[in-house]
């Protein structure tokens, strides 16, 4: 399988991606560059809030 490439796709599908691929660190932190350099207007605080409270759950699971 091919892996997607980040810089290319468009931010709506990066965000697709990341939500059903969520311990892809790689493309989880291509989204959060993206948000940043790109000045995307988010258009849920509170999604993004849940996004990144998700990641950090599964970062933690791998853990121990």
């Amino acid at each position: 399988m091919t892996e997607p490439n980040f810089a290319t796709m468009p931010i709506a599908d990066l965000r697709t991606y990341v939500l059903s691929h969520r311990t892809d660190d790689e493309a989880f932190y291509a989204l959060a560059d993206r948000v940043h350099t790109e000045g995307v207007e988010i258009q849920s605080l509170e999604h993004l809030t849940e996004l990144i409270e998700t990641k950090r759950r599964v970062r933690e699971d791998q853990l121990e």
